[in-house]
């Protein structure tokens, strides 16, 4: 008798099992990336057996130096308990600062035990790497504006066969709350927000420039791209109001474009979670700026929606993200682009794809889709655009938006976004295309490009809680 019968091994990246299992074989070597904090083992056994997980490595959070069982830590030897939602063990992977730095090594052993059948044993060695050769292509620099007097710490990726006579595309990515007050490197290790983008370009696909800022802490801990972190304690009646750190990293990207040979039709943004709300403000900020968006679970402002139109967008979420929360946040913000009769890309993933830590984290797979990236560079604007003027296309100069009203039973994130006495560019009349079917995408998520009719929703402020990424 063959006690296990099945062990499949799936990481938020694969739904695919990364372990091929066979019972006569019992040690097993798996390659992890660098990104990944999680793997979750399901196992078919027989039931009069007793399984036992184990690891022997600690794993912690980032930021945090010491161990706490009580907020989700791992201390080595200790069984690995089964989740009843993920009909699997979760083994969890170190992500203090410092296990970064090598390899990250991890022996876990599968021991099935019977009274009346013995016992049986399986190892798998894991390995996570850790990138750092493409960490170190990463200059980290330090722009200080005046007038806000802000420190915008950020990381810059430039070729490193660059030709300052060719121009080359800038993917600016925006992190989330839980890299605020952390070191800015924390962009580099945690996520491949701007790695993989570095990574392409070192291999001669997708060439390009990459800044990663940092949104730093100026005047208290509720500062972040948006009012969102303000919004959620009850300071602010909405989560969309731009903050000074993105008026400060647009006066850095100015300077940037001074340094370096910066294609300007050919700009794009990224974000994950608060960065998310950032990227989508940004681009109203400064319309026709941008050539495209890759948003991780983020909402936009319905009141400006239109001021996205034209733009290409994917959006990516999953389903059971208990912090942005697609009923209060995503959805609002498909209808406001449908109504909108806005186009745009989609991927959800299903519940349960998306695991370690939560559904919250679909960065991780999403930064893995290499027909995204590809996406993203076809994009390009139609015209010459020159970065030095901040008008409207109607010539007026932007204001500060004035008057906002806020709901808690009304769309995206629980608020009804706020009014803006800028002018509005004209409006172009865009021709609307049927949805395009469903399709299946990578690791069962599904994809689709949407001109769609508008849809009906409601949120609130409960889908907006900050987390410690």
């Amino acid at each position: 008798m063959n006690p296990i019968s099945s062990i499949e091994a799936t990481i938020n990246t694969s739904q695919k099992s990364i372990l091929e299992f066979s019972p006569e074989n019992k040690k097993y070597e798996i390659e992890v990336p660098e990104d990944c904090f999680g793997m979750l083992l399901r196992l078919k056994y027989e039931p009069e057996f007793y399984i036992s997980i184990r690891a022997d490595k600690d794993a912690g959070r980032f930021g945090f130096l010491d161990l706490d069982p009580n907020m989700g830590d791992y201390v080595a030897g200790g069984e690995i308990p089964y989740y009843e939602y993920y009909d699997g063990y979760i083994v969890r992977l170190d992500k203090r600062e410092n296990c970064f730095d090598e390899d990250l090594e991890v022996n876990i052993s599968i021991h099935a035990s019977s009274w009346e059948h013995g016992e049986d044993h399986y190892d798998i060695h894991l390995v996570r790497k850790t990138n750092k050769k493409i960490r170190a292509l990463f200059k980290e620099g330090n722009f200080f504006d005046s007038e806000f007097e802000i420190n915008m710490p950020y990381e810059l990726y430039v070729p490193t066969d660059y030709d300052p006579k060719k121009k080359y595309p800038l993917v600016i990515g925006l992190h989330g709350t839980g890299e605020i007050q952390e070191h800015v490197s924390a962009v580099l290790k945690k996520m491949q927000m701007a790695t993989v983008w570095a990574e392409d370009s070192e291999a001669g696909h997708n060439q390009c420039i990459v800044l990663a800022p940092q949104c730093t802490i100026r005047y208290n801990d509720e500062d972040n791209w948006t009012s969102l972190n303000q919004f959620v304690n009850g300071h602010s009646n909405s989560p969309f109001w731009p903050m000074p750190q993105l008026k400060v990293l647009w006066r850095l990207l100015e300077q940037l474009q001074e340094e370096y040979s910066i294609d300007n039709k050919r700009m794009y943004l990224t974000g994950v979670s608060s960065g998310s709300f950032g990227v989508y403000v940004m681009a109203m900020e400064h319309p026709g700026a941008f050539a495209g968006l890759v948003i991780a679970c983020g909402a936009a402002n319905p009141e400006r929606i239109s001021e996205l139109k034209g733009l290409p967008m994917w959006i990516f979420h999953a389903d059971d993200d208990p912090l942005i929360v697609p009923s209060f946040t995503l959805e609002p913000t498909l209808a406001a682009l449908e109504g909108a009769g806005i186009a745009y890309k989609l991927t959800r993933y299903p519940k349960g794809q998306v695991f370690w830590q939560s559904g919250h984290f679909c960065w991780e797979a999403m930064y893995k889709e290499k027909e995204m990236r590809d996406w993203l560079f076809e994009q390009k604007l139609p015209g010459a655009w020159e970065p030095a003027v901040e008008t409207t296309a109607s010539g007026t100069s932007k204001a500060a938006a004035a008057d906002a009203a806020s709901d808690a039973g009304k769309a995206a994130a629980g608020s009804t976004a706020s009014k803006n006495d800028k002018a509005a560019a004209a409006d172009a009349k865009t021709e609307k295309k049927e949805p395009v079917a469903s399709k299946d995408h990578s690791m069962n998520a599904q994809t689709v490009d949407i001109a769609a009719k508008a849809i009906s929703a409601a949120g609130g402020k409960d889908a907006l809680k900050k987390t410690k990424h």
